[in-house]
């Protein structure tokens, strides 16, 4: 896999206008004007030519393109997508992560993260994630927030580093991710596992540090107690 930074915004239009058309990840992209439609699409491209550009290479085909903008804790995945013409989306995932690792490498960061910034079949767009980028983890803040591992999700750990009374016992165990997943009306609950305890998480919001993300939600056990918890994830676990 070759890995280029960009030097000339422009060679990644032609890419970026294809997906925007044939994808709509905007509502804008299904605008009935095609005048409208492209002036739209040339507009957020214009916005996201301030980041960092990469694009993927294999056998001289071009493989997909990273919009990246370097901020002080880490790397902001502004906006990406691949080739689907030339590539399978197993190729597709390990193309990303091949620039992911470039960028992380020569910006000395620990980690990426990103939000669902997408409005046209969200849903559908995170569970092609969830099946095919075994490094991410979407969370269930608002702004459904991603951040991705620099190994398999399954083997990040998350330690309780803030409790109230209920949850008081947990305080400085470290969890790992379950299989599992539970989606009442509204929300999504991620299944934790505490040695053989199980645990759902209802994610409340993010926040991201220099080493670490520190997620503050509800923390639930099947015998119906619920209290409030902040996990610290380090995404630089191996």
């Amino acid at each position: 896999m070759k890995i280029t930074h960009l030097k000339e915004p422009e060679d990644a239009w032609p890419y970026f206008y294809d997906f925007c058309i044939k994808s709509k990840p905007y509502d804008f992209c299904k605008l009935p004007s095609r005048h409208l439609r492209e002036r739209e699409i040339r507009r957020a491209f214009e916005d996201f030519s301030s980041c960092e550009i990469y694009s993927s290479k294999e056998n001289d085909k071009t493989v997909g393109f990273v919009f990246l903008c370097v901020e002080e804790d880490c790397l902001d995945v502004s906006f990406l997508f691949g080739v689907r013409k030339n590539f399978t989306s197993v190729k597709l995932i390990n193309a990303a992560h091949a620039i992911f690792d470039t960028a992380l490498r020569g910006h000395n960061k620990n980690y990426l993260k990103s939000q669902i910034r997408r409005t046209y079949k969200v849903e559908s767009y995170k569970k092609w994630i969830e099946r095919y980028d075994k490094r991410a983890i979407i969370f269930n803040d608002p702004q459904n927030t991603v951040v991705w591992c620099k190994s398999n999700r399954m083997s990040a750990k998350f330690k309780v580093v803030g409790t109230n009374k209920i949850t008081e016992h947990l305080r400085d165990r470290e969890a790992v991710l379950g299989m599992g997943c539970k989606q009442p009306p509204h929300t999504k609950l991620r299944e934790l596992l505490f040695g053989e305890d199980v645990y759902l998480l209802d994610e409340k919001s993010v926040d991201f540090f220099p080493d670490r993300v520190l997620i503050h939600g509800i923390l639930s056990d099947n015998k119906e107690n619920v209290g409030r918890v902040a996990l610290e994830f380090i995404p630089q676990n191996e």
